[in-house]
């Protein structure tokens, strides 16, 4: 069993911490905010009093926070991972944020303390980090995927090394394209359905096994249907989809279909559907449920 520690306790973090105790891992954790640590210091967590001293007691370092800007503060503030790292030592960065960024740092962590750095970010929600199910995509050394790799199968199902640093976090801006246009094109379907006088629910059923099925089909249409949305936030994957267009403009890649979904996540939001979560993208559409 190895050493971890953990920084990002929320909705997706959490559980993944909470697999790793339920492994048997010895996990340490720092937070701002000590109450959300209760959970997981009630299953015997080790609480440390700084990111530097999480990074001295621990082999490994996963971090699952908001932004670019708090990862680096994370790792370089004066109480950062930076300061209690060593070579021999991997940082896991499982938050999305923009692969040039995540690269540069990478490339600063390793220079000065010779700790390694994969960036893993994560796709399959809270629900395929409570089941440990989640798909990684991993960019990075491969030796250094191979210390942590172990480590990470507690909480998914799928790791997946793509390339060198920044790969994984290349990997998600394709993820998060292919999966908010899915997210755009159930919306829109399904408002047809219901205007032209379909059962929206019946069609959501007639479709399982079919070349548009897709966890969205499964987990978010029936929300779009009831306008039962579970607790989330889209101005995360806004967040996401801007990385993207940003990648697209650096490398010339025509995106016309993620500028059109991108919008329509910045009208739910400005809208007032943010608290909605991804499948409210429905709300630019229609909103409340789809009734006959």
């Amino acid at each position: 069993m190895a050493r971890v520690g953990w920084v990002g306790f929320g909705e997706i973090g959490e559980p993944m911490a909470l697999q790793l105790i339920a492994a048997g891992h010895e996990v340490h954790l720092w937070g701002r905010t000590a109450a959300r640590l209760k959970p997981a210091t009630d299953r015997g967590a080790r609480l440390a009093a700084s990111p530097a001293d999480l990074a001295s007691a621990c082999d490994f370092v996963f971090l699952c926070i908001t932004d670019a800007d708090a990862v680096e503060q994370t790792v370089f503030g004066a109480e950062g991972v930076a300061r209690g790292a060593s070579p021999g030592k991997v940082l896991v960065d499982h938050s999305t944020i923009h692969p040039l960024r995540s690269r540069a740092l990478a490339a600063r962590l390793r220079e000065e303390t010779g700790m390694g750095w994969l960036d893993a970010p994560v796709s399959g929600g809270a629900i395929g980090a409570q089941q440990g199910t989640l798909s990684i995509f991993v960019g990075g050394e491969e030796a250094d995927l191979e210390k942590a790799r172990d480590v990470m199968s507690a909480y998914a199902a799928k790791i997946t090394r793509v390339g060198e640093s920044g790969a994984g976090l290349i990997a998600k801006c394709v993820n998060q394209t292919v999966l908010c246009a899915t997210l755009a094109a159930w919306a829109e379907a399904l408002n047809l359905a219901h205007r032209a006088g379909a059962d929206a629910a019946r069609v959501v059923e007639a479709l399982e096994g079919s070349w548009s099925d897709s966890p969205v089909r499964r987990l978010h249409a029936p929300s779009m249907i009831s306008a039962d949305y579970p607790p989330g936030q889209a101005w995360t994957m806004l967040k996401d989809l801007d990385v993207v267009g940003d990648m697209a403009q650096l490398t010339k890649s025509p995106m016309p279909m993620q500028a059109i979904v991108t919008s329509l996540f910045r009208q739910q939001i400005a809208m007032g559907f943010d608290h909605t979560g991804i499948p409210g993208i429905m709300n630019v559409y229609h909103e409340g449920p789809l009734q006959r």
